[in-house]
């Protein structure tokens, strides 16, 4: 029980962290919201070109709530440790952790999970508000069981995100100066993630092929079973495939961490 404190208290302490600087997540929000706007735009004129009402499985309306909800929750499943990992590396000062009884995976799970706790609560807040303008505009209608299965998804997303993270941030062990490949990871899961378009505009064979991979279940799944495009057995199938990416992405962080601590000399710290 007294192992686990430790754990409870840096949750705690990344909790307060974020209630401290809540005002920088809500104006990250906001900054996103302009990139929301101009695709809002985007696909208004499109649609209003087209001679279609669905484009690319989606109307109109699913494609606003698309583009709206995807800028929201790509913004909450961040990560963004990925350059605290390195700095520790880099400058020793994950000694401190192999030399006290304190577990870095659960250090820093418990860390990221505490500060999306702040995040989460002020995502909800606006889900609601944006529901209900939704409903008035489209007549737009949400089961419970949609919700549900939404947040056991964003859950899931947030752990996929994490563990790809984190895994990636064993290159920090081997590369000196990590930066550039995280910047071109963390673009290339913004991409593929579903949080600019929806990956159906990029054709059925590209769909397909990143349906096996985690990055689609990180924004673009949870926000189709919000805007109504999948049918109840392709939301318990993609649940399913976010479990067994969490497992794998568990255990594929295990082996780049352990290789990286074999290679890892203590300096400074």
């Amino acid at each position: 029980m007294k192992a686990l404190q430790k754990y409870k208290r840096t949750y705690i302490l990344a909790l307060q962290n974020a209630m401290e600087y809540r005002t920088d997540f809500l104006m990250s929000l906001i900054s996103g919201g302009f990139i929301i706007l101009v695709q809002c735009f985007l696909w208004t004129a499109v649609f209003r070109s087209s001679p279609h009402e669905i484009i690319n499985g989606y109307s109109y309306s699913q494609m606003i709530i698309y583009s709206v909800l995807s800028g929201v929750v790509s913004k909450l499943v961040s990560a963004g440790f990925e350059g605290e990992i390195a700095n520790d590396i880099k400058t020793g000062g994950l000694s401190k952790f192999i030399a006290q009884p304190i577990h870095y995976f659960s250090y820093r799970i418990c860390n990221f999970f505490g500060g999306k706790t702040v995040q989460t609560g002020v995502v909800l807040i606006l889900f609601v508000i944006l529901m209900i303008v939704f409903t008035q505009i489209w007549e737009f209608h949400l089961s419970v069981v949609q919700v549900v299965m939404f947040l056991v998804s964003i859950l899931f997303g947030l752990l996929i995100n994490f563990l790809l993270f984190y895994s990636i941030s064993a290159l920090a062990f081997i590369i000196t100066e990590v930066w550039g490949v995280y910047i071109a990871f963390n673009q290339g899961v913004y991409l593929l993630s579903g949080a600019i378009f929806p990956l159906t505009i990029f054709g059925d064979t590209f769909a397909r092929i990143s349906s096996y991979l985690p990055f689609q279940y990180v924004v673009f799944f949870p926000v189709n079973i919000i805007n109504g495009s999948l049918t109840d057995h392709e939301i318990v199938r993609g649940l399913l495939v976010q479990a067994v990416w969490v497992i794998a992405l568990m255990m594929i962080s295990k082996f780049s961490w352990d290789s990286g601590m074999r290679k890892y000399v203590a300096v400074g710290g």
